[in-house]
């Protein structure tokens, strides 16, 4: 089962193909997801450390509504910012706080963030 964009008909991965690519370890070598973070907890405002690749791994997320959203940017000429409609699908994680048990959702990244890292060539620096 695939999701579809009415925007321009693109296939998005499901819940279960991104749990596949991150058991391929296609994800492991992006720091915003295997760094820790920080969560405070809204029920007792204790503050869990997580790392997001761990809970995408578990299958502690869902995927919401696919959205165009405005994104502004500078723009490469003289007039200022530049804006253009992109297509955005939250990927929001659940967490269960360790302290009150309250559940907390949060969307620290999209979807369409995981397909451009996954398409993205491991790029190799030399010093010397």
């Amino acid at each position: 089962m695939t999701a579809e964009t009415n925007q321009n008909h693109a296939k998005l991965p499901t819940k279960e193909e991104i749990i596949v690519e991150v058991e391929k370890g296609v994800f492991n070598r992006n720091p915003l997801l295997t760094t820790p973070h920080e969560v405070v907890c809204k029920g007792c405002g204790y503050r869990c450390i997580i790392v997001f690749l761990d809970y995408i791994r578990a299958g502690a997320f869902k995927l919401g509504k696919t959205e165009m959203v405005e994104v502004i940017h500078a723009s490469p000429t003289l007039t200022g910012l530049g804006q253009t409609l992109e297509q955005m699908t939250p990927l929001i994680i659940l967490v269960k706080c360790e302290r009150c048990e309250t559940e907390i959702s949060f969307s620290p990244l999209s979807l369409e963030y995981l397909l451009f890292t996954k398409q993205r060539k491991d790029s190799f620096t030399f010093y010397v």
